[in-house]
């Protein structure tokens, strides 16, 4: 999981930081777009025995997915409850150890992860939003 965290900061930050070189403040489409070309030229990727990063994508204004396919054809109701309820917990702090986890924050930008399995169908998404994953005041 933490390989997914860092590549995406990465492909955000590194464009935040190309597009403020070149002296212009970059707005949220082109962020998104580097990060998802970035993203995507890794892609597939296996994250663990059971996880694939197939690709990303986003959604203007502000959210970028990240697709998965699990080594699973199904779930119980209480397993999504379980993955969904562990994701929500330990996202946020995930993220906002990264480095640039606050300038993706701070433009707003939504984490939506897709996990299906082989067949193509929906196991289950959690969307982690911005508030959820700022710095911490101290």
């Amino acid at each position: 999981m933490a390989k997914r965290v860092a590549l995406a900061v990465c492909g955000i930050v590194l464009c935040a930081m190309c597009l403020s070189g070149c002296g212009k403040q970059p707005d949220n489409e082109q962020v998104l777009r580097t990060a998802v070309d970035q993203i995507n030229t890794q892609t597939p990727m296996e994250i663990d025995e059971i996880t694939r990063l197939d690709s990303a994508s986003y959604v203007l204004p502000t959210t970028l997915h990240y697709h998965y396919t699990l080594a699973l054809d199904s779930l119980s109701e209480a397993e999504r409850a379980d993955m969904v309820a562990y994701m929500r917990a330990t996202m946020p702090d995930r993220l906002r150890a990264e480095s640039g986890s606050a300038a993706m924050s701070e433009m707003s930008i939504t984490l939506h992860y897709l996990y299906n399995n082989p067949a193509g169908e929906l196991l289950y998404e959690v969307a982690i939003a911005p508030e959820e994953y700022a710095p911490v005041a101290d």
